[in-house]
């Protein structure tokens, strides 16, 4: 899996694509140049790094149909849009589907900088927390299916006493599975058995019936 970030600039300008080029080949990132979406498209994969820098009107698709088509087959990459001709509904479009920003041409070289080097630390936290998701997924089904039932209770905060109750097993048989679900998971507290948890895409709400309350 590549881990060097590159930068991929898509525009259908050749001028524009190379000025945009050189200025991030002087920063020391790497480029790959791209006429149209349609050319990205084709030789992009999900496991390439960095982000993209696109204009909005080009042929064939736009910049923000882009960033749609990446969004709807699930690929995650932070994406810049740079256009001459912004306006509300395109702005508010490409903002809610997540672009890190958007640029007016002619953009000013420290705009483009400040923005790739924002777009590249966000690809890095995505990535990390997904590799953190993946480990906790892989942690998460060590566990037998009557462990699972104890974790899905203890991190809604529910006492031992009322896990029993609810699964109607033994208290032991509780504190034993309670156990493993520490030992499996690798942690030792309850708060970060919670953020693995909501990594895990869990509900933890913590509201409770009438057999919460344990004498």
């Amino acid at each position: 899996m590549p881990t060097t970030p590159t930068v991929f600039i898509i525009d259908d300008d050749p001028a524009a694509r190379e000025s945009i080029g050189m200025l991030i080949d002087s920063l020391g990132l790497k480029t790959e140049q791209f006429s149209s979406a349609e050319e990205f498209l084709a030789a992009f994969s999900a496991d390439r790094c960095g982000c993209v820098i696109t204009d909005v009107r080009m042929l064939g698709l736009s910049g923000v149909e882009l960033q749609e088509r990446l969004l709807s087959v699930g690929y995650r990459i932070p994406v810049i849009l740079i256009t001459a001709h912004a306006n509300t509904q395109t702005t508010v479009r490409a903002m809610r589907n997540g672009a890190v920003t958007f640029l007016d041409k002619p953009c000013k070289e420290q705009e483009i900088v400040d923005a790739v080097n924002e777009a590249i630390a966000l690809d890095a936290k995505w990535r990390a927390e997904d590799v953190d998701k993946e480990e906790a997924e892989r942690l998460y089904q060590t566990l037998t299916d009557g462990e699972k039932d104890v974790m899905r209770l203890m991190v809604q905060g529910k006492a031992n006493k009322v896990i029993a109750r609810r699964l109607d097993v033994s208290l032991r048989t509780v504190e034993a599975r309670r156990h493993n679900v520490f030992k499996k998971m690798g942690v030792d507290n309850v708060p970060d058995l919670v953020r693995m948890a909501i990594r895990l895409g869990q509900d933890i709400d913590s509201t409770g019936g009438e057999d919460d309350d344990v004498d």
